[in-house]
């Protein structure tokens, strides 16, 4: 014998008119804004594609880049101390002129005495010269230390400054590849914003719900039947 079976319906709606219409108008907008690859995606402007020009054109200027070369050449040679006292042609020079003075003044007093050339001439050179140079020397070397010292604080700086074109060319690349980016998301990004709003507002619009059982079967109804006759014999 066969099965029947049985069918429910049971359907919801918003009890305000308002809202039914609210959710209709914005299914017919969400359906006319649709359209395959259509994309959220706006370019950049002219200010920012200019200014990111312009600051890899200032990152890679070759006179930045050896002029900060040259600076950290010359700071590092001396705060490792490589032109200390006559290793630095300056005060080479002015060391030497110091001790021509010495000489030559001594040289003359001797000369005039008709004593030029003597022991005494040689002894009283060689005081001269260590007078007028040792003073010269310390009050050098303590220059050089506090030169040092200066030159080993700027090279961190230095170092900074070296960097810095190099962070600009990130700094623009990552947005550069940040926008490359959000234009192959566009299309995707577009249709997810308007899934999101369709099923945010789904069930404003009302559900209807079916369900279908399976039903008695027609030998099974007779035979309860025949049961429950018997019963009352």
């Amino acid at each position: 014998m066969g099965q029947t079976t049985q069918t429910s319906q049971s359907t919801s709606a918003p009890t305000n008119p308002d809202v039914q219409a609210t959710v209709s108008a914005l299914a017919k907008g969400i359906n006319s804004e649709y359209a395959p690859g259509k994309s959220l995606y706006t370019a950049p402007g002219s200010n920012t594609t200019g200014g990111q020009s312009a600051s890899l054109a200032a990152a890679g200027n070759p006179l930045y880049a050896s002029s900060v070369d040259s600076a950290i050449k010359s700071f590092g040679n001396t705060a490792a101390g490589n032109d200390f006292g006559t290793n630095d042609p300056g005060y080479a020079t002015l060391r030497q002129n110091a001790i021509n003075d010495a000489l030559q003044s001594t040289n003359s007093a001797f000369n005039n005495s008709g004593l030029f050339g003597s022991d005494s001439n040689q002894r009283a050179a060689g005081t001269g010269v260590t007078n007028a140079i040792a003073g010269l020397d310390y009050a050098n070397y303590q220059n050089d230390i506090q030169r040092q010292q200066q030159a080993a604080s700027l090279l961190p700086s230095l170092f900074q400054s070296a960097q810095l074109p190099s962070s600009v060319q990130q700094s623009v690349g990552a947005s550069q590849d940040a926008a490359t980016q959000a234009q192959a998301n566009g299309p995707t990004d577009f249709l997810a914003k308007l899934t999101a709003i369709a099923n945010g507002n789904a069930g404003a619009g009302g559900t209807t719900t079916t369900q279908t059982q399976p039903g008695t079967p027609l030998w099974q109804a007779l035979l309860g039947g025949g049961i429950g006759l018997a019963s009352l014999l």
